[in-house]
């Protein structure tokens, strides 16, 4: 599943980025749900993640040209509420999870996501609880404003 918005900057770059990476599953037989911008509510929204067997992520063309680490919250929001992510290549993922493959193609991101659909369960199982425990012991809110505090007391 995708959830999220076009996130139009005025040059609409994210959109061509999104059709080509999401167009690679529009003939497959997997059932894909991408929701880009149908305003849902938390509540949908976390149980279509939470439901997933693989959640799926893109980010806007400058994090990919500026190499940033200005992530996006879906990163964080999947892993949280499903521990089961493919996502494009970004300056955040290496940082924050840096054993998170991640696809620098939409090729990539289609072959990733069918390899983890091909692994048993258990072995799954043990990646989502992985990221999932990492998102909620490490990257919450509450940690960034901790993070701000100390960085503007240094």
């Amino acid at each position: 599943c995708y959830v999220g918005g076009r996130a139009d900057n005025g040059f609409d770059e994210k959109y061509p980025i999104m059709k080509e990476y999401f167009g690679k599953f529009r003939h497959d037989d997997l059932k894909v749900g991408i929701f880009i911008g149908k305003n849902l509510s938390h509540e949908l929204e976390n149980k279509i993640l939470c439901s997933s067997k693989v959640c799926l992520n893109i980010h806007d063309k400058y994090q990919r040209v500026l190499v940033t680490s200005d992530g996006n919250e879906r990163t964080f929001k999947s892993l949280a509420c499903n521990g089961l992510m493919v996502s494009d290549a970004e300056g955040l993922l290496p940082k924050f999870f840096p054993e998170l493959p991640v696809a620098k193609s939409a090729d990539e991101m289609y072959e990733l996501t069918h390899h983890y659909l091909k692994m048993p369960e258990d072995e799954l199982n043990t990646i989502r609880n992985k990221y999932s425990t990492l998102v909620k012991t490490n990257h919450t809110y509450i940690n960034r404003v901790h993070e701000a505090t100390e960085f503007t007391n240094d």
